[in-house]
């Protein structure tokens, strides 16, 4: 199973990253969609599922994609994914600035994600990425945390 999340914020939707799910195996995909147009082929969509679900639904994927929230990221790890990030940018009308993308690209360095910035990646990105519990998985996440906290603090500086 690939689980698709875009995370849980009201307000934006997704809509370049739900269309760049259309390149997936859909009877593989299981999407959280939030305020936009889930893709039609994928085998389960949802508009929103509680933080147990995201979870859980982690904790069963082969492989975990999603925007580049940090929480998301974290949750990920913590269930054994390297997770294929897609940022959110605010040119697009996404978010409020371009955090997300700054973040993944941080954390691409040190192997904690992989960055896709385009919909055109994402299929070979996800046929390519390790899966759920691979070496390159974190540790119960904390060398992730570690990373998160030290970015974020560049940012307050």
């Amino acid at each position: 199973m690939i689980f698709a999340t875009v995370g849980s914020h009201p307000t934006y939707r997704f809509e370049r990253f739900l269309r760049a799910l259309e390149s997936l195996p859909g009877e593989e995909l299981v999407v959280q969609y939030g305020p936009g147009e889930p893709p039609p082929h994928a085998a389960r969509t949802v508009p929103w599922m509680t933080f147990a679900e995201i979870v859980e639904h982690m904790e069963r994927a082969e492989h975990v994609v999603s925007h580049a929230g940090a929480g998301t990221i974290l949750c990920a790890a913590r269930a054994g994914q390297t997770p294929i990030v897609f940022p959110r940018l605010e040119r697009f009308g996404e978010t409020v600035d371009d955090h997300q993308v700054e973040l993944a690209r941080r954390m691409a360095e040190d192997g904690h994600v992989v960055v896709v910035e385009s919909a055109a990646e994402l299929a070979a990105a996800v046929a390519e990425a390790p899966p759920r519990g691979a070496e390159s998985a974190l540790d119960a996440g904390t060398d992730l945390i570690a990373a998160v906290r030290a970015e974020l603090e560049t940012k307050r500086g």
